[in-house]
């Protein structure tokens, strides 16, 4: 008898034992280790001397046996007097039927071919409960029982014998056999061992037999057993790899893979990935241990007998085997809850008569449609977001502030978000920014075209909020006024205004989207509000099994649809508003660390995050910081204290000041910057201390939201110490509006918990008083209510007149903002440091409606041609100096813009970091820009054309661009083309003219000769040239107009060419010979990376899409064991 922590189950066996009307000859017991007092009970029932310890390990109950045995005389091959030893096993939670020993010793005397006899086995609960009368396998190994759920024992199967295998527990087994076959497969610590000790049996020539009459009362399912859904996987997998023929191994290794993949994709169809998750593991267990398959085989094979094809015989058909599984998801289905309404309605059950209390529900029902609040929140936002931002409104484009305009082709947004290149000015190696790829998806809503897309995004932002608020609160109250009120105050944030007047897209995104993530981090843990609370109805109403509601979310039971919604949403997010990705990530390892089995869910919200930010993250190990840099043009800010950011503000304010944009609210003897900022944030502040204070069934939900909002606080403090961008000479670190927002949304959810408990206790002292206190109660409630809506209200109203009274200043010439950030000589964005004095309450509007192009349509033609020209674009600044950067394409965009490349010109640690001195590609513009605005004659061309610039635009800001440009006109080269709606435009010519032909252009590709002249012009696209190239002289080298990088490849009619360098350009050394030439960049990460995103992302959307998860459905991806254990816990 083995036992391992059995000390509830022990007394029952022993008892059993000891009424046998068979006794046994010698009893042994192995404790394995065990914690409680199964040891004692044992050596009290079987006397000391017969008990011996075990520690629990790799061998399993096999291993154990063999340990008791030892304790015996050693086998010597042969019984006294020619009879037949043997040995009955027997597990602590497995209690044998009086007549068990008996009834089996009768059979295999009767039959002297049989070796192995096993027991009928019945529930240890429920006496008449079938759980096997012997054991079968699929062609797959699969452990069969083949017997239903909650099947009675009616003697149907008592006319069995001959079966492929029986249990362990009350096995009886020919000792000879036992030693011949060396006991248990080690290899098998639990589920697997007895079908294959059988098995191994049946090779050997041998008989099992099952005898119905020896019953054993078995436990079905002990907490903590070994036989769990995964070790019967990895049994099943070893099984099939010990037992099928050898040329077939490398077949099911590879179908066991396969078939546990497309299990896993499975189960997340039908919302289980967590046992589609632990069936990959235990199949990739079982397939990394080639030494235990290959020990087992050649054990196996040295006991074989007989052909493995006469065992397939006793093996089950496919089509049993669906059948036996069709019928258990059937009794699952049969288990189905009731629909949520009818739990939680104590009426519901009740039949109807005539009594005057059928229309007690009627009485007491909310009248009205559940959504007026959310409808109101959007009407009173939309008007407010129109009034402030009237200019929008059917823009092509907008830009200002840290905005830019789009590209317009949804591909080359495609290719900013995945190339392993960055495409500014002469290109640096990195990964494309993860926000691109939410561009991307405005692009698609947008039809296309992602500029009107972000346009509307900025008109609707506001309503947006308010909707994305109104439904978070639904998760955390049911009470309307409350979902109203958290849906008006999140329209009208602080750091919402903030980021649509400074054009910041990414905080903009992030604040509409962080309610959706709570929301679904709460349903994610189960710990949504539902319709009420579950509370058990009184006796005389109460149904017979009275059960909370079995909805994913709510009161208790996690839900993977919404987990993975959280990580979908997670990912946006933190693609938006990258300084959240540690903030965001320690909540979620809190919540799964400390919520148990509820936070098991939450693993899956980090996985999108994970496999969006690590091909990026591969990208910046040389600067990590640019991992916290925003999205867009860096814009420098003067960031709030703590405490101002604690009530909801980005931007550092004079709290004797003013608000922006105002004059009838200027600062002076009345402090309207604090007050206002008091209105919005001090009733929010109020709720969520009595949120934490109060005590109630969900105190500990709200002081959740205290340390997530602190967290993220703390997350971007600590982020705005480290510079991500430079501007204009200036650091600039992260935007602080995203953790503001953070910190904001949970201190406002944990308001709503306290409203919640609030209006409760009011209800609560109201329900037994009189009309006149009841009215004061009411009065009492609409009173806060003003009070809570009043700040919010009051601030949509200051900022849509603030902006209407003064409606922004253009970010620069042409609207466009500078498209400079992250090109070769930094940025002219607006905006200054942290230094200056603090300004009133709100900031000034950045953000206008521009034109989508930015560049002429001449420069665009020959930047998205084959010839993939460039334009150097000029603007003056007000102190007279110049802003210079060199653009591809049709321009700079925003998903062009790379933090990569606005972090690689800082150096130092966080808090005394500088800007380091220009590379040999800023010098290059810099003296090709001194030469173009003194305009004395000198020719630039050798340095342009290293470049690949081919255009010059110089934007007409002032009267100083037109001096610089008439100057502009004496350069050689140079051949005007006149003024544009961008400015005035150049065309240059090559250097080298006549060796060209008819090129007028600078190419992006060029052949020189051995003293540096270009020869040939070749054509290209993005980062690739797929083109042929003529014969030449011998020395010539192939110039890219790129940074060189190891990266770089090129091959000439398919053989490799050698990578060189031409000053800072990549080149190649071409031979004399033509032939069809391709160039493109490598990264060995590129195509792991990108099958782990499309896998992960996929999986992700898949799990996200809500279908019910019925239990028939669910258990399409599971096995008998585990679905016999679903029906059983269901």
């Amino acid at each position: 008898m083995v036992a391992h922590n059995g000390s509830d189950y022990l007394p029952r066996t022993l008892a059993a034992l000891a009424d046998q009307t068979r006794p046994v000859n010698y009893a042994i017991g192995v404790d394995t280790g065990s914690r409680d007092d199964s040891k004692e009970l044992l050596q009290r029932a079987l006397g000391e001397a017969n008990v011996v310890s075990h520690q629990r390990g790799k061998g399993g109950m096999g291993a154990a046996v063999s340990a008791g045995l030892a304790e015996l005389a050693p086998w010597s091959g042969s019984a006294a007097g020619g009879r037949s030893e043997w040995i009955w096993l027997l597990h602590d939670d497995a209690a044998p039927d009086p007549q068990a020993l008996a009834e089996l010793l009768s059979a295999v005397e009767r039959a002297p071919s049989v070796t192995v006899a096993g027991c009928k086995q019945l529930d240890w609960h429920a006496g008449r409960n079938l759980i096997d009368v012997g054991l079968s396998t699929s062609r797959w190994a699969e452990r069969l029982t083949l017997i239903d759920a909650d099947e009675l024992d009616q003697g149907q199967y008592d006319g069995r014998s001959d079966t492929f295998a029986v249990n362990s527990a009350g096995m009886l087994v020919r000792r000879d056999v036992w030693e011949q076959l060396d006991g248990f497969d080690p290899a098998l610590p639990g589920s697997g061992d007895d079908v294959d000790f059988c098995w191994r049996n049946r090779l050997a020539g041998h008989r099992v037999v099952v005898v119905p009459a020896a019953r054993m009362f078995h436990v079905a399912h002990r907490p903590h057993a070994l036989g769990n859904a995964a070790a019967a996987r990895k049994a099943q997998v070893h099984l099939r790899l010990k037992h099928a023929p050898l040329g077939m191994v490398p077949v099911h290794w590879a179908g066991a893979l396969l078939g546990s993949l497309f299990k896993l994709v499975l189960s997340i169809l039908v919302k289980d990935p967590g046992h589609g998750v632990s069936q990959l593991v235990a199949t990739c267990a079982a397939l990394s241990r080639p030494r235990a398959v290959a020990r087992t085989r050649r054990s196996a094979r040295q006991t074989r007998r007989i052909r493995r094809s006469v065992i397939r015989k006793l093996q089950t058909p496919r089509r049993e085997v669906w059948s036996h599984r069709r019928s258990l998801m059937e009794a699952l289905g049969s288990d189905t809850s009731p629909p949520d309404d009818l739990e939680q309605d104590p009426l519901a059950h009740q039949p109807s008569g005539d009594a005057s209390d059928d229309f007690a529900a009627l009485a007491t029902t909310k009248r009205g449609w559940v959504g007026n609040g959310a409808l109101a929140a959007v009407i009173l936002a939309s008007v407010a977001s129109l009034l402030a931002l009237t200019g929008l409104f059917r823009a092509d484009a907008v830009a200002g502030g840290a905005l830019i305009p789009v590209s317009a082709s949804l591909g080359d947004i495609w290719h900013h978000a995945s190339s392993w290149w960055i495409n500014l000015g002469a290109g640096l190696p990195g990964r494309g920014d993860p926000f691109d790829y939410v561009l991307w998806i405005l692009g698609v809503l947008g039809g296309g075209d992602a500029n009107p897309a972000v346009a509307w995004l900025l008109l609707l932002a506001a309503p947006l909020s308010a909707l994305t608020a109104w439904f978070a609160a639904g998760g955390l109250t049911v009470r309307r006024r409350l979902r109203l009120a958290a849906a008006v105050l999140w329209a009208a944030a602080p750091a919402l205004q903030v980021a649509l007047n400074q054009g910041r897209a990414g905080a903009l995104i992030a604040h509409i989207m962080l309610p959706l993530l709570v929301l679904a981090l709460l349903r994610a843990t189960g710990s949504a509000a539902g319709h009420g609370r579950f509370r058990l109805p009184p006796p005389s109403e109460r149904r017979p099994f009275e059960k909370p509601p079995a909805r994913p979310g709510i009161n208790g039971i996690p839900s993977w649809t919404a987990a993975a919604a959280a990580g979908l949403v997670l990912a946006v997010v933190v693609a938006s508003a990258p300084s959240l990705l540690a903030p965001s990530a320690v909540v979620i390892v809190l919540c799964g660390l400390l919520l148990g089995r509820r936070g098991r869910t939450v693993w899956w919200a980090l996985l999108p995050t994970a496999a969006l930010f690590i091909p990026f993250g591969l990208s910046v190990l040389d600067r990590p910081r640019a991992l916290l840099a925003d999205p867009g043009l860096p814009l420098a800010f003067d960031a709030a204290p703590a405490w101002q950011q604690f009530l909801g503000q980005p931007l550092r304010f004079d709290p004797q000041g003013g608000l922006e944009g105002l004059p009838l609210f200027a600062g002076g003897t009345v402090p309207w910057a604090l007050l206002l900022a008091l209105l919005v944030a001090a009733p929010v502040l109020a709720l969520a201390l009595a949120g934490l204070l109060i005590p109630g069934n969900r105190a500990r939900l709200a002081g959740s939201f205290w340390v997530a909002g602190i967290i993220a606080l703390v997350g971007g403090w600590l982020a705005s110490h480290v510079a991500t961008a430079v501007n204009a000479d200036v650091l600039v670190t992260p935007f602080t509006g995203p953790a503001v927002s953070a910190t904001a949304f949970a201190l406002l959810a944990a308001g709503i918990l306290g409203g919640e408990r609030l209006l409760a206790m009011a209800d609560s002292a109201a329900a037994g008083t009189r009309a006149r206190h009841k009215a004061a109660f009411r009065s009492a409630v609409a009173l806060g209510m003003v009070i809570l809506l009043a700040g919010p209200l009051a601030g949509m109203a200051a900022w849509s007149a603030q902006n209407l009274l003064r409606p922004g200043t253009a970010a620069s010439a042409a609207g466009t903002g500078s498209p400079s950030a992250g090109a070769e000589t930094g940025s002219a964005a607006t905006g200054s440091g942290g230094d200056r004095p603090a300004a009133p309450l709100g900031a000034k509007r950045l953000v206008e409606a521009v034109n989508a192009r930015t560049l002429p349509a001449t420069a665009i033609d020959r930047g998205t041609g084959p010839e993939q020209t460039r334009t150097l674009l000029i603007s003056t600044r007000d102190d007279g100096t110049f802003d210079a950067s060199v653009v591809r394409g049709s321009g700079t965009t925003l998903d062009n813009l790379s933090t990569i490349a606005s972090a690689r010109n800082i150096i130092g640690s966080p808090g005394s970091e500088t800007v380091r001195e220009d590379d040999d590609v800023s010098s290059t513009v810099r003296r090709a820009v001194a030469t173009l605005v003194v305009g004395q004659g000198v020719d630039p061309r050798s340095d342009l054309e290293q470049l690949g610039v081919g255009f010059l635009v110089l934007r007409s800001t002032d009267t100083a661009a037109q001096l610089t440009a008439s100057r502009m006109d004496a350069v050689p080269g140079l051949v005007a083309v006149g003024q544009t709606d961008v400015g005035w435009l150049w065309r240059i010519t090559p250097l080298n003219r006549p060796a060209l032909e008819a090129a007028d252009v600078a190419h992006r590709v060029r052949i020189v000769d051995g003293s540096g002249a270009a020869i040939a012009l070749v054509p290209s696209a993005y980062n690739d040239v797929d083109a042929p190239v003529p014969a030449g002289p011998e020395g010539r080298l192939l110039v890219l107009a790129e940074r060189a990088d190891s990266g770089w490849s090129a091959w000439l009619d398919g053989r490799r060419l050698t990578s060189t360098t031409s000053g800072w350009s990549q080149a190649f050394t071409l031979p004399a010979a033509g032939g069809h030439l391709t160039v493109r960049y490598e990264n060995p990460w590129a195509l792991w990376t990108a099958i782990a995103q499309a896998t992960v992302i996929g999986l992700t959307v898949l799990l996200a899409i809500p279908i019910p998860a019925r239990r028939p459905r669910t258990g399409l991806s599971r096995d008998e064991g585990s679905l016999r254990k679903e029906h059983q816990n269901a």
